[in-house]
């Protein structure tokens, strides 16, 4: 069957960019090569696949289950089920964090004594630590920069530690398996100045319910839902770096959340934390995505 044809079957149901990076994905070709020879005709295997990627597709499986990966922050992840699909959005938690960093490998570079851990909390993929010590590892070349990542999910770190590998840095991250803060060595926070980077579940019941088809089908509901309007698994982040902080070096925090959570979390800070400054960092969309939070 040609090219021609199968669009005629499956087209407008798969949006024509679905349909063209499935059936690269499964004729193991480009998608300009589609564009340009739609009387090509497949092989009966390669048909056979596509045709089942595109049935997936209609059941709105998303792509990136479907062929297994997907680009962020200008590296490829490998993504499973067990795993949220990274987004665009949480690109700016990143620039976020590394435009911190910048100074801070400054200070690293005058001062070869101070130390500088960066934690990812509920890692997922790892895309979004790897991106960052990737980006840090080539804009500035410092040492004494330490990288841990924590998710209480063992099959998602399963995927975190083949994304390190992926783009060489599994020597330069540390992967524990754990909720929120609690499998770390508290012996960091009192010997360094920490990094926090969390994008952690921040979707109240009323936002989740309300997710397309997509999302509440197939991305683990654990990996984005949240009790208190959604905030919960930030107030025991919060709970978990009171108890963790020995008041030595100071703590900056990266938070992903929902725009309309900015007040409510702000509450929580300063209930731990009264003399915390905060900072709002706002996406493309100009929404409130990211909360910088900083904690002496």
């Amino acid at each position: 069957m040609t090219v021609t044809e199968l669009q005629k079957m499956f087209l407008p149901a798969i949006a024509p960019e679905d349909f063209f990076i499935l059936l690269a994905h499964a004729t193991k070709k480009k998608k300009v090569f589609f564009l340009a020879h739609p009387e090509y005709a497949l092989d009966p295997k390669d048909e056979t696949l596509a045709r089942d990627y595109f049935r997936r597709r209609l059941k709105h499986e998303p792509i990136a289950y479907i062929v297994g990966h997907k680009e962020f922050y200008g590296y490829d992840f490998l993504v499973t089920q067990d795993t949220l699909i990274p987004r665009p959005e949480t690109e700016l938690l990143v620039e976020s964090a590394l435009k911190h960093a910048s100074t801070k490998s400054q200070q690293l570079t005058v001062n070869n004594k101070q130390k500088l851990a960066i934690i990812d909390v509920g890692t997922g993929s790892g895309n979004i630590i790897i991106s960052i010590a990737k980006e840090i590892e080539k804009r500035y070349q410092v040492s004494g920069i330490r990288y841990y990542a924590a998710d209480f999910s063992e099959a998602a770190l399963v995927i975190a530690r083949q994304n390190a590998k992926r783009h060489d840095g599994d020597g330069l991250i540390k992967f524990h398996k754990g909720d929120l803060l609690q499998p770390l060595d508290k012996k960091i926070f009192s010997t360094s100045e920490i990094v926090i980077t969390a994008n952690l579940p921040y979707l109240s019941h009323s936002l989740y319910d309300n997710t397309s088809e997509d999302v509440h089908a197939y991305e683990p509901r654990e990996a984005l839902l949240s009790e208190r309007a959604g905030l919960d698994h930030y107030y025991r982040l919060l709970e978990d770096i009171k108890s963790f902080h020995m008041q030595k070096h100071p703590i900056t925090l990266f938070l992903e959340i929902s725009p309309e959570q900015r007040l409510p979390l702000q509450s929580f800070v300063l209930e731990f934390f009264p003399r915390a400054k905060m900072q709002i960092h706002e996406d493309l969309a100009q929404k409130e995505r990211v909360v910088e939070i900083h904690i002496q």
